[in-house]
């Protein structure tokens, strides 16, 4: 996939084909003068010609010269057009409490937003782009609340987003962008009328999810030190024998990470046949990776297609009707996603019971200092919180796509796609697999270390993340002071930064 052009150090310039996601993700988060091409400008002048010329002819078109929505059978005169957009934006900016997008989101929907209107097909004019690159070097963005859309364009959060173009704002504070603005025929259509919020807060958890699916198979690898697992699999003959080009992936993001373990020698393996959780470690991280390459690919495709209603097409020099609102291809993958990750974390919950159970590791239960009491008490505490993660994750992970609620307003608007949905659950489940996986990390350290394995005997992952992690466990001194997991899980998540 390509990413848009950079015509100078920290100029990003839209072209309207070719913004990644890593790319979006790095826009939300500022440090870039954002720009259009030469070419992405012209074909904005253009597209903005063809609906002048359209409105000229005398014809309706939805949302240019008529109402929207169940008012779609009114017309609009032309000196009612600064009237009727502003009365657009504000209608659907109504403000239900509740939590807000983070900036970095909102920034990166403004990105996904200004990408759109490079392509030329929205026909609004460059005067508006310019406002809109404006609003991106405001040093704050506007307020725009969570779950308020339900993936058939963002209607009410792109609303809120776009008060301040219009001299207004959602929490009566100053407005970002001084001096009136009256919007033109269709531009307030096109301003509301797109997934920018989903795209753009989807491309940030997918990021999240790419180094979130990296480090299980390091935590997988490190579950192996502390288990003295069969590695007979990961050896490199074995490859022949697999076909899924992630499940090789994630096999030898595994085998790297224990590159130099003494493990790779037979006779340090405790099973001929480990656990499940163990050998199918690959199976289910790939499953994870294929689904986060479903998802880059579709939201990929939909941050560089044409979404509004109507549309431009330069081709026809004609406005015509758009389809791209439906958010149904984002909402598959998303959902996807969240199943595999969910499916992950219970897998890496197994292996760390596993690590805890005498049977199966040869260690005392719960890792306990023997002939102590008190013993175990700390890691079983850490499997409870671990396991009490995966109910949260069950319910998380249910798809949402079949969740539609039918036949609004006149029941034109009878399908929802609900990818906000999909991607704040998304998320959600990110968050509590950091959890669960610093739950692993945290038993598997502490059994490499009552096993007694030289961390010099350790692939180079294992031991990276033995290094990091031991000092912060209260091996030997359990129950002295409540032991507070919350660092070790924001070191987890930067384990491979």
């Amino acid at each position: 996939m390509g990413e848009s052009g950079m015509a100078a150090a920290g100029v990003h310039q839209f072209d309207g084909e070719t913004l990644g996601l890593s790319r979006l993700a790095q826009l939300g988060s500022g440090g870039f003068q954002w720009d259009l091409t030469p070419a992405a400008w012209e074909r904005v002048r253009e597209g903005r010609r063809i609906v002048e010329t359209a409105i000229a002819g005398g014809a309706d078109y939805y949302g240019v010269n008529t109402g929207i929505g169940s008012q779609k059978d009114f017309g609009v005169a032309a000196k009612d057009f600064a009237h009727f957009n502003d009365h657009v934006i504000v209608a659907e900016a109504s403000n239900m409490p509740g939590p807000a997008f983070e900036p970095n989101v909102v920034r990166a929907a403004l990105a996904v937003l200004i990408n759109n209107a490079a392509t030329g097909r929205l026909g609004v004019r460059p005067e508006l782009v310019e406002r809109l690159l404006r609003l991106s070097r405001s040093a704050r963005m506007p307020e725009v609340r969570k779950n308020a859309s339900s993936g058939m364009s963002d209607l009410t959060p792109l609303a809120q987003l776009a008060l301040p173009l219009v001299g207004r704002s959602l929490d009566g504070a100053a407005p970002l962008i001084e001096g009136p603005y009256d919007l033109a025929a269709k531009e307030a259509v096109s301003l509301i009328n797109c997934n920018a919020f989903s795209i753009a807060h989807g491309a940030i958890v997918l990021e999240e999810a790419r180094r979130l699916i990296a480090t299980f198979d390091l935590a997988t690898a490190t579950s192996f030190e502390a288990f003295r697992a069969n590695l007979s699999y990961y050896r490199p003959e074995s490859l022949a024998s697999y076909r899924n080009p992630h499940q090789i992936a994630s096999c030898q993001r595994i085998a790297e990470a224990l590159a130099g373990s003494s493990l790779w020698a037979a006779r340090e393996w405790r099973f001929l046949q480990d656990p499940l959780s163990f050998r199918f470690a690959m199976r289910v991280n790939g499953s994870a990776d294929a689904a986060l390459a479903a998802a880059q690919s579709a939201y990929f495709d939909d941050l560089n297609c044409v979404c509004d209603n109507p549309v431009v097409s330069l081709e026809e020099r004609a406005v015509i009707t758009g389809i791209n609102m439906d958010s149904t291809p984002l909402t598959a993958v998303t959902d996807m996603l969240r199943q595999t990750l969910a499916m992950a974390a219970a897998v890496s919950t197994e292996r760390s019971l596993k690590c805890q159970n005498p049977q199966f590791s040869g260690l005392p239960t719960g890792l306990a200092r023997p002939g102590h009491a008190d013993g175990g008490i700390q890691n079983l505490n850490v499997s409870y919180i671990a396991i009490s993660r995966q109910a949260d994750l069950r319910g998380l992970a249910a798809p949402v796509l079949l969740d539609c609620a039918h036949a609004l307003a006149d029941g034109i608007e009878d399908v929802s796609g609900l990818a906000p949905l999909s991607v704040d659950r998304t998320a959600r489940v990110i968050e509590l697999c950091w959890q669960v996986l610093a739950s692993e990390i945290i038993i598997a350290v502490w059994a490499i270390a009552l096993r007694g394995t030289p961390p010099e005997t350790l692939g180079r992952g294992p031991r990276a993340v033995y290094e990091a992690i031991r000092p912060m466990l209260p091996i030997d001194a359990e129950g002295r002071q409540v032991f507070n997991l919350a660092p070790i899980v924001a070191r987890v998540s930067r384990l491979l930064d």
